[in-house]
């Protein structure tokens, strides 16, 4: 590796430029309903890891930020994919690919302790409340029904878009049976005259989901691009409630831009449309994101246990460690404070330095080699 001399540095550029000293108070200004949400959420398909932390920190710190500067009520609304794939449950029939949800299989009760462990401790060192939701949240909102309807009758416009390989729309729905779906909509039939989704189970034949009820609607999952695309036209029409999203900054730039924000109709000036926040990412020695073991290699970040830094693949030895998760906090209130410092990535490397300097100290060091996410 590389030596270097310990020194960090924050060249500006473009929002870290524009934002250098203050960021508050110019969300709040654009924040112009009532009640200000941020959002975040996550597929509990494992533990979150020290990537999926900084997301969630960064935007109760942002919500610290605002409830201490604005008169509004500020709260955080979590809200799980709990129709995210379950890993190993995926199968090809005749060409098309059919998945089972970590809801059918159980894996989400399994897994979602962890994250409402985490959430549970953010709400206390910001005061800021918490709600923790499932999909139904947005599945529930009476507009979610129209606002899908609308995107299915310009399926011709939005499918090559949201789904650049396949040009569907990746609307699924469980069989009643079995619990397959077929990830990619490829088999779904619309009826554009009565709002029903037809859907193709290989074993059991086709069942279909009235856009027009919500006992049915509320079985459907999205896929991430349209999913991103029904909460921002959601939250755009929300009467009472001011909307900030706080996601990974993978998904900033193109992503978002061909996915999301050339499909919504804006008047100029509107303002209602949703803010969207990227928190920095967590890089690896290659600066490459930290990832989760679903989409990496067995065993990639064996190098972090046997350097003692596994707690960042596993959150229950960081939750462990004492001040393990006050230091993540506080530093990341450092970032919105000096805000040049929220615009940007960090390595893996520089952020367990700063934890440790912060008070962290590890119940066990070095003997977590073989922990995954």
């Amino acid at each position: 590796m590389i030596e270097h001399d310990g020194e960090t540095h924050h060249p500006l550029g473009s929002a870290s430029y524009y934002f250098k000293r203050d960021l508050i108070p110019f969300i709040g200004r654009h924040c112009v309903r009532p009640r200000i949400s941020l959002h975040i959420g996550a597929q509990p398909n494992s533990d979150p890891h020290i990537g999926n932390l900084v997301t969630f920190t960064t935007a109760f710190a942002l919500a610290s930020a605002l409830k201490e500067k604005t008169a509004r009520e500020i709260r955080i609304k979590f809200v799980f994919v709990e129709t995210a794939p379950a890993a190993g449950q995926d199968v090809i029939i005749k060409g098309v690919r059919y998945q089972k949800s970590l809801a059918k299989t159980g894996d989400f009760l399994l897994n979602q302790r962890a994250f409402t462990k985490v959430l549970e401790r953010l709400s206390l060192l910001s005061g800021v409340p918490c709600d923790v939701k499932t999909q139904n949240f947005w599945r529930q909102n009476p507009k979610f029904g129209p606002v899908l309807r609308d995107i299915i009758s310009k399926r011709n416009l939005f499918g090559p878009r949201l789904s650049p390989e396949t040009h569907k729309l990746a609307i699924r729905a469980p069989c009643p049976l079995c619990g397959l779906a077929d990830k990619h909509g490829i088999t779904n039939r619309y009826h554009d005259d009565d709002g029903k989704i037809i859907f193709t189970c290989p074993t059991h034949g086709e069942f279909d989901v009235d856009l027009h009820l919500p006992e049915q609607t509320k079985h459907l999952g999205l896929n991430t691009p349209l999913r991103n695309l029904v909460r921002v036209l959601l939250c755009k029409d929300d009467p009472d409630t001011s909307w900030i999203l706080c996601t990974g900054a993978d998904y900033a730039g193109f992503y978002q831009e061909q996915l999301c924000y050339r499909l919504v109709e804006q008047k100029p000036g509107f303002p209602g449309f949703p803010m969207i926040f990227y928190a920095p990412l967590i890089l690896d020695w290659s600066g490459s994101k930290l990832s989760k073991s679903l989409y990496v290699k067995e065993g990639a970040y064996k190098y972090l246990g046997e350097a003692g830094l596994g707690y960042m693949l596993n959150v229950n030895v960081l939750l462990d460690a004492e001040s393990g998760l006050e230091a993540l906090f506080a530093e990341v209130q450092r970032w919105v404070a000096e805000p040049y410092k929220l615009f940007r990535s960090y390595s893996v490397e520089y952020l367990h330095r700063e934890l440790v300097s912060r008070g962290m100290k590890l119940v066990i060091q070095a003997e977590e080699t073989d922990h995954t996410c």
